[in-house]
């Protein structure tokens, strides 16, 4: 659920605002409504250091150095000029080695010459000329005419080197002029020493990491603070020339009083009032603590704006039973619990809701792995295997296709149930009895009918339950979907949304189909691996062992991972577009940031 907020202004003194600034930044529970505008050139400068130190972070953190240390510069800005420079020498250093060894490269075909004896014939009168020739260009006469040495061959390309005389040189348009300066041993000599001093400058930065983030993160953290105060000054309204000044805020309700006493205490002259549909209220989600584990996962979407219903309490189970049903392996799943479990013996208390969501969703993934009967790639349903006994019956009467279709109609029906509660709640119980309509259409006429017709119920009876529920949800559907317009005209709307709510019901139940294919391809793969490991594997026992361990291991960890994946994006997107549409979600809220001291 959305927590209930109010908006207050706040009419302060000129020469007193700063101060009452601070005080409520001290309180930390006002959201402050800021304007947006240009930065000064000061501004401008910090926020450019703030982006710095934060790069400078990232740089460090990717380092991943578990040893801290006590810091050994506790400046911010000289810590972050000496990581520059570092880093820039690094990347410098890397960028040499390329190019040394793609030199070296070259160098390859003309060996570690003596470059002393090479001055000595330039000394002596002779021009050195090295050439690259494809064999298929070469002529042997070029040998009988020239002081030619063929020095190396590789594939199809002979090189070689052409001893002249004076001004007498070799050419030829079917070769290709190279030029030589350094032997090889120089270039090796070269790389090396990149090398070492790449080893060295990694090393310093690897002593840095280990006290550089606490000190550059406290000092962007600083900045961060600096600007939004300066922001927050900016953000009041001058009013009696400039004598008055006029800032407002949200506060949860459950702080107001707190606050109010505050603002009594002070003398602050304030208005509040409730949020109203224009306002653009912050929103703090308050939920309990199964559903505020997926807080996080309705986030990457968007907040709903304080009009609608929060849906992650209503959308959790859906997406821990979808993620289940994509990766659909008891095994996997019972891994990903113990592993859960492991982690939240030793995680930091910010981290553990992440593993307890991880948890759940390897419980989710046990269960539908039980229910479609996969442990390990193993297809039960295929084991002849006595203890089975009626656990295999039930296998083979299972049909997952048509539990994820029933899972996906059940969730879209929910959906529109939401919908209607939602418009009775913001526009009164009128506006939603078209919506109560077509849920009765999708969820008890087409229901009924189609249990009729394949014999799950009596199909006289079905029949007639699809008749007189279509009609009591047609009436309400077809000619009062708009409350405040004449009888046709909602005639004319309802037969369009007829048609939208036909084609889109139809697009959006089979869409849940993908549950069903990822969680047999999942299966599969595993099935497959585990094939691959008896039938890879050598004779000899022990090797056979080994084998089978290792190809196991590798074959279902890479199964897992992409498993992960697709069990992860697809229960998003079903929720994001096919629960969420049906759900009238429309989202846009804007996250509840206290004010406060960093």
């Amino acid at each position: 659920m959305i927590e209930p907020m109010k908006k207050y202004s706040f009419l302060v003194f000129h020469s007193e605002y700063v101060k009452f600034v601070k005080d409520i930044r001290s309180l930390g529970v006002l959201h402050i409504v800021t304007k947006e505008g240009e930065l000064n050139e000061e501004n401008r400068l910090k926020l450019s250091k703030i982006n710095q130190l934060k790069s400078a972070v990232g740089t460090i953190e990717k380092l991943k150095i578990e040893e801290e240390i006590e810091p050994e510069i506790n400046d911010a800005e000289e810590l972050l000029e000496l990581i520059n420079d570092k880093t820039e020498t690094e990347n410098h250093l890397i960028q040499e080695i390329a190019i040394t060894e793609k030199k070296r490269a070259n160098a390859i075909p003309w060996g570690d010459f003596n470059p002393e004896t090479i001055t000595k014939l330039k000394d002596a009168g002779y021009k050195l000329q090295y050439f690259v020739c494809e064999e298929k260009n070469w002529d042997d006469k070029w040998i009988d005419e020239y002081n030619i040495e063929i020095v190396y061959k590789e594939s199809k390309d002979i090189y070689f080197v052409c001893i002249n005389i004076g001004e007498t040189e070799f050419s030829n348009p079917n070769v290709e002029d190279v030029e030589v300066k350094h032997p090889l041993s120089y270039y090796d000599n070269l790389i090396l020493q990149y090398g070492n001093e790449l080893s060295t400058t990694q090393e310093e930065l690897n002593h840095i990491a280990k006290y550089a983030s606490p000190v550059l993160k406290s000092h962007f953290e600083k900045l961060e603070s600096e600007l939004f105060f300066t922001k927050v000054i900016e953000s009041g309204e001058k009013k009696a020339e400039d004598k008055i000044i006029i800032l407002s805020g949200w506060i949860p309700v459950a702080k107001a009083e707190e606050f109010v006493s505050f603002l009594d205490s002070e003398r602050i002259v304030y208005l509040s009032e409730k949020a109203k549909p224009e306002d653009n209220m912050p929103i703090k989600l308050h939920n309990g603590w199964f559903s505020r584990l997926f807080e996080p996962i309705g986030e990457l979407y968007t907040l709903p704006n304080h009009m609608e219903l929060d849906l992650t309490p209503f959308f959790a189970p859906f997406y821990m039973l979808f993620f289940g049903f994509c990766l659909g392996d008891a095994g996997y799943g019972v891994l990903i619990m113990l592993g859960t479990l492991f982690g939240l013996a030793k995680a930091s208390e910010k981290v553990k809701p992440l593993l307890w969501l991880g948890f759940f969703l390897g419980l989710a993934t046990t269960v539908m792995g039980i229910v479609g009967g996969t442990v390990f790639g193993i297809m039960l349903v295929d084991q002849e295997w006595a203890w089975l006994g009626a656990y295999k019956d039930f296998l083979e009467k299972v049909d997952l296709m048509v539990l994820a279709l029933a899972l996906g109609y059940f969730q879209v029906v929910f959906g529109m149930v939401l919908k209607a509660v939602n418009l009775s709640r913001l526009f009164g119980f009128r506006y939603s009895i078209a919506q109560i309509g077509w849920i009765i259409i999708v969820g008890i006429t087409i229901p009924a009918y189609a249990l009729g017709s394949e014999g799950f119920i009596d199909a006289s009876l079905a029949n007639n339950i699809a008749l007189v529920s279509g009609i009591v949800g047609a009436i309400p559907a077809l000619f009062y979907n708009s409350p405040d317009k004449n009888i046709f005209l909602n005639f004319g709307t309802g037969l369009w949304e007829s048609y939208g709510m036909a084609s889109g019901l139809l697009g959006d139940v089979l869409s849940y189909i993908r549950l069903f294919a990822l969680g047999l391809s999942s299966a599969i793969l595993g099935s497959v691996f585990n094939s691959l490991a008896l039938d890879l594997s050598p004779d000899t026992i022990i090797l056979r062992q080994i084998s089978i361990v290792l190809i196991l291991a590798f074959g279902h960890g890479i199964n897992i991972f992409m498993a992960l994946l697709g069990a992860f994006v697809h229960p998003l997107r079903l929720t994001f577009v096919e629960f969420y549409k049906n759900a009238g979600f429309s989202g846009g809220g804007k996250k509840y940031n206290p004010f406060t001291v960093n």
